[in-house]
C-alpha cells in the first residue's frame, strides 16, 4: 500500500495554508506600513502648519536688502553688478540655510 498519494495532499495543503498565513501576514505588514506613513504624514502637516502661523519679525518688514540698494548711487549699484555682489549674497544665504537645515536634521549632534 502506497500512501504517497496522501502525502503528497498533505504536503500541497501545507503550502496551501502556508500560503495563507504568508498573504495574511504580507497584509498585516502593508497596512502597518501605511499607517505609520499617514501618521507621519499628520504630524510633518501640523508641524508646517506650527511653522507657517509663525510671524515674521518686525525688522524683516521694515528693512530689505532693495531699500538699502535703492539708496546708492548709480556708480556703486554698477561695481555692485560687476562683482555679482546680489548673487553672492544669495549664495551665502542660501549655504547658511542649508547649515541650519543639515542641524536640524541631525538633530544638533554636531
Amino acid at each position: 500500500m502506497s500512501f504517497d498519494p496522501i502525502i503528497n495532499a498533505l504536503s500541497a495543503f501545507a503550502a496551501w495554508i502556508y500560503g495563507v498565513f504568508a498573504a495574511i501576514f504580507t497584509a498585516l505588514w502593508d497596512f502597518v506600513g501605511d499607517a505609520l506613513i499617514a501618521a507621519a504624514d499628520l504630524f510633518f502637516q501640523a508641524l508646517a502648519g506650527l511653522v507657517v502661523s509663525i510671524p515674521a519679525p518686525s525688522f524683516l518688514a521694515s528693512a530689505s536688502l532693495q531699500s538699502a540698494f535703492s539708496g546708492m548711487s548709480g556708480d556703486v549699484l554698477y561695481f555692485l553688478g560687476v562683482f555679482q555682489i546680489g548673487p553672492g549674497i544669495a549664495l551665502l544665504g542660501s549655504a547658511f540655510g542649508f547649515r541650519m537645515l543639515r542641524k536640524v536634521l541631525t538633530l544638533f549632534q554636531w
